[in-house]
């Protein structure tokens, strides 16, 4: 269950992003990951949306991924995180 540590770890990045920012709902989360990964686009989006399926703020989150071309240190990095504020 790889993919539910790495949602877990975006949903507490997200939250905290979202009390700082007063955020009222979050659109995108682009990660780059690593070009070896095996983290899949599809999955986390399944993991994520059905973690979050009764959070107001996250539950339409998409993730978007981007593959490394070279080898980095971390498995993957948030790039940009897309929010509605008040």
């Amino acid at each position: 269950m790889h993919e539910m540590s790495v949602v877990q770890n975006l949903v507490h990045l997200l939250r905290n992003i979202c009390e700082r920012e007063k955020a009222i709902k979050v659109v995108l989360i682009e990660l780059t990951i690593n070009h070896y990964s095996c983290l899949d686009e599809e999955n986390l989006n399944f993991m994520f949306s059905s973690f979050m399926a009764e959070d107001p703020v996250l539950k339409d989150a998409k993730i978007k991924v981007k593959r490394s071309e070279t080898m980095q240190e971390r498995e993957y990095v948030v790039e940009n995180v897309e929010i509605e504020v008040e």
